[in-house]
């Protein structure tokens, strides 16, 4: 494969692929310019405006007709390109490095589970989804879902993502895992689950707050790692759901929005029981009074 650099504007980029397009060049991208912003509840981002942009033009045809797609591409586009190279991409599917956490647990791809002999493992194979232990929310939780031990407990794992905390929390013996996602991530979780044998996690796929998904049971445990502002959306379905005396484990909760969260959940009838902190990240755990 063979790439085309050439050099606009944002601006005109858009324009400049339309034209592409309208003559049959379709595979033409670009990265967006994007400045990462911080508001109340934690990251952003804002597309910067008229900067310089590179398009990258792909040309997978044969070697000999280079040069005439060049000249196309280039008539096309009324610019020389700045650069062309030749790329030769390796299309081997990405495996997650092993994971190390507390307690003796290693998270890994079930191929490197024999490197770890003498730990606790969870096989795991990531999807894309969020959540797979690199961040700082997730292994937090993820380390504290396997210091306890969940026999007899039902939970419900709101924006559940990967699955990989309904599986710990799986893995450490609760009765029944409700895995809640509006994306669907019943394959991700359907296959993590599998390979740690688990058949003890129920997967939900939807609208919560609009549609009827959950049956109407109290959990011993919830647990919503999704942000500060969606635990405020979510509070009156938390305690609808959460049992008498129950434990609402909450993270993705950022160090400048911390307090007033946590006040909110006080004054929804909970008490702090345990709260961590990694970087600018925070996770608490709260049991309802």
């Amino acid at each position: 494969m063979f790439i085309l650099s050439y050099e606009f504007s944002s601006n005109n980029i858009d324009e400049k692929i339309e034209l592409l397009q309208i003559n049959d060049i379709f595979d033409a991208f670009y990265e967006n310019p994007l400045e990462i912003t911080t508001d109340e509840f934690g990251y952003g981002y804002l597309e910067k405006e008229n900067v310089t942009i590179i398009l990258k033009v792909a040309f997978n045809g044969d070697p000999k007709d280079l040069e005439a797609f060049k000249e196309k591409v280039s008539s096309i586009l009324g610019k020389t390109p700045i650069n062309m190279e030749e790329i030769n991409y390796n299309y081997e599917s990405f495996k997650m490095p092993p994971i190390e956490l507390k307690n003796n647990w290693v998270l890994c791809d079930p191929s490197d589970s024999s490197e770890f002999e003498n730990k606790n493992v969870i096989n795991f194979i990531s999807q894309g989804a969020f959540g797979t232990g690199l961040h700082e929310t997730t292994s937090d939780i993820l380390n504290y879902i396997l210091s306890k031990d969940f026999t007899g407990k039902k939970v419900l794992d709101i924006g559940t993502g990967s699955g990989i905390l309904s599986i710990a929390t799986a893995i450490k013996n609760a009765e029944e895992v409700v895995s809640l996602d509006i994306r669907d991530v019943t394959d991700e979780v359907t296959l993590n689950s599998s390979l740690n044998n688990l058949s003890n996690i129920k997967i939900k796929i939807g609208d919560a707050l609009s549609e009827n998904l959950i049956d109407d049971i109290k959990y011993d445990w919830v647990y919503i790692n999704i942000g500060g502002e969606e635990t405020t959306m979510f509070m009156d379905f938390i305690k609808n759901h959460l049992s008498d005396s129950g434990y609402l484990l909450v993270s993705g909760l950022v160090t400048w929005s911390y307090e007033k969260i946590k006040a909110f959940i006080l004054d929804n009838g909970f008490k702090v029981e345990s709260e961590l902190n990694t970087n600018e990240w925070c996770t608490s755990i709260f049991k309802r009074l």
